[in-house]
Formats: structure tokens, sequence, C-alpha cells
């Protein structure tokens, strides 16, 4: 059962909103944010207030997305959202998942900065970090490329510093996320 308070200046917003989920099996409506695990708001969460930990669909036309997810929303829905977008979006929310318009994604994907390579590997470098990957020692790297171990060292030093990784694992977390790595 999802429990959900509905913060709303509009008595009218209020009572369609609670109207539509009353119909809903699995929804409660609450009238105390701290009985509640989702709440539904005009306008995005202040950070911090007393709901922080409590995941917040915003329905507005005022505000970007973009914006509102700043501010801690989990899902932004226009007001004129279809009643199975604003339960969809009830059921994500409290799951951890972040809800946005669809027609607004590709806004803000672009928006997002993606962490970047300052300094590409090199063919070599990619080698060894998929060898890294595999838990291999310096010792099985060299042995492996036919090169000395002083040399897969230095590369494995190399892809450390261009990922900017303090450690081995990190780097290969590092190489999952930038997509260097296929797991």
């Amino acid at each position: 059962m999802i429990r959900v308070q509905i913060e709303t200046g509009s008595a009218v917003t209020r009572a369609g909103v609670e109207a539509l989920l009353r119909e809903q099996s699995g929804i409660e409506v609450v009238s105390a944010a701290s009985e509640a695990d989702v709440l539904i708001r005009e306008e995005a969460p202040e950070l911090p207030d007393g709901t922080s930990g409590l995941p917040v669909v915003v329905l507005t036309d005022e505000l970007s997305p973009q914006d509102a997810l700043r501010s801690g929303a989990r899902a932004v829905l226009p007001r004129n959202a279809a009643p199975s977008q604003i339960i969809a979006a009830i059921y994500a929310a409290s799951a951890g998942l972040i809800v946005i318009p669809a027609e607004e994604s590709a806004t803000i994907a672009h928006h997002v900065p993606l962490e970047q390579i300052p300094e590409p590997l090199t063919p070599r470098e990619m080698d060894v970090l998929e060898m890294v990957a595999e838990g291999l020692s310096n010792k099985v790297i060299a042995y492996r490329l036919g090169i000395s171990e002083h040399t897969a060292k230095f590369h494995v030093n190399s892809i450390l510093a261009k990922l900017s990784a303090g450690t081995r694992t990190e780097a290969v977390m590092r190489g999952i996320r930038l997509g260097l790595i296929k797991i």
C-alpha cells in the first residue's frame, strides 16, 4: 500500500487528485506527511524541508522538469497529465525512479553533464583496462601482451591518470560508467 499526501493550495485540484487516488487499489490518501510514502505537490520541494526523505510528484506547468528535479522532485508532470500518468508516477517515485514527460527526456539528456575522459585511452590501454577488469595482475597482463612487467605497470598507471582513478577498481568502475568496458 502506497500512502500519498496531497499538498496543494487549490481545493479543486486536491478534490480531483484525491478522487482519482481513492479509486486506486494499492494507494491510500493520508492527511499528514509523516504518514505518507509519496507527496503530490504543485510546486517543487524546497530543500531542505521537513519531508526531504519522501519522493515528491510535482504537477506543474510553471517549472521546467530540470529545475524541479534539481530541487529534489522525483516526478514532474504537467497539470493536465492523464490519470494513468499520475498513478504511474506515484508508483515509480515510490520505487525510487525518476519520471518526466517523454517529450522532455531528450532535452534533459542533453543537459546532464556526462563524465568525460580528459585524454582518450590508446588501443593498448583499452586492452590493458579490459584485463584489469578481469582482475589480472601486471605480471599476467605483461605475459598476455608479450611486454615487460614494467611496461604493463606503465600502462596501468597511465590509465589511472587518464581516468582520474586512485585504484585499479576505481579505474574499472569509471571505465564501465564511460562505456569503455562492457559488462
